[in-house]
């Protein structure tokens, strides 16, 4: 690939530019990045730290490298949609989690998010029921103890449902559950996509004395037919990018009025 000095590049450019480089050579250095882009070394840095949280490759002391064909292998493109406004979302509910805690993670793009921001965390248990976190924790969170829930592997969505799941839970309370949403409606609830999927989701805040739904604003307001899993009440915090109109929180407020919505 030729490396001659280009003027500067747009974020989306130079990504593509170092998966090429990644394809073709196995690496990809800084120094490389800089020369060809015409950015800074921040930058360059910048752009290979947020591409390894998204999955795309694996950093390394000076460039970054492919990541193993196990890390998640067969990413849905839902991952990358609203990917700003997921980790930021990520990003706030990780606040919420301390050192030595035990969690129980559901299964989604939101919660997939989340696990990028554990990082700094120690001698923390994750239980989770979707196979990209549980590699994403088994690779990239060494300091982290990856738990398996049991269950049917759904191929497409690559997380485990039915009665396997309850079973897998059943000596198991904790104190936080952090689950993802498809949907919002102010006057039914959170819902989920699928039945099975929805059964999950009830499972896991059987086993958690605290709900806690990541979803972003593009969630409120269903466009076709959900499951229900939680009615707008059942939760204890919904962290949000942005909450339109202040609808959630409006829909969420217990008979005290408590805001139960956590803008990120």
């Amino acid at each position: 690939m030729n490396s001659t000095k280009s003027p500067r590049m747009l974020a989306a450019e130079r990504q593509r530019y170092i998966l090429d480089m990644i394809h073709e050579s196995g690496t990809v250095s800084v120094v490389q990045i800089c020369e060809h882009c015409g950015v800074s070394s921040v930058t360059a840095r910048t752009d290979l730290d947020t591409m390894e949280r998204e999955g795309q490759l694996k950093r390394t002391h000076g460039g970054a490298v492919p990541v193993t064909q196990l890390v998640i292998p067969a990413v849905p493109q839902r991952v990358h949609k609203n990917a700003r406004a997921k980790q930021a979302i990520g990003r706030r509910a990780a606040e919420l989690v301390e050192d030595g805690e035990t969690i129980l993670v559901g299964s989604g793009s939101t919660t997939l998010a989340f696990l990028h921001w554990l990082g700094e965390k120690h001698g923390i248990t994750i239980i989770t029921n979707d196979v990209n976190g549980l590699i994403y924790v088994e690779q990239f969170l060494p300091q982290a103890t990856p738990v398996c829930t049991g269950g049917i592997l759904g191929r497409e969505y690559r997380h485990f449902a039915g009665p396997m799941v309850a079973s897998s839970l059943s000596d198991i309370y904790l104190d936080k559950v952090f689950l993802g949403a498809d949907a919002f409606e102010p006057d039914f609830g959170f819902l989920a996509e699928f039945e099975r999927t929805a059964t999950t989701k009830v499972e896991f805040m059987r086993h958690a004395r605290k709900t806690i739904i990541l979803m972003d604003s593009s969630k409120v307001g269903a466009s076709r037919s959900f499951v229900r899993f939680a009615a707008p009440t059942e939760v204890d915090v919904v962290i949000m990018d942005r909450d339109p109109g202040g609808i959630v929180a409006s829909a969420t407020a217990g008979k005290d009025g408590r805001s139960r919505v956590v803008l990120a």
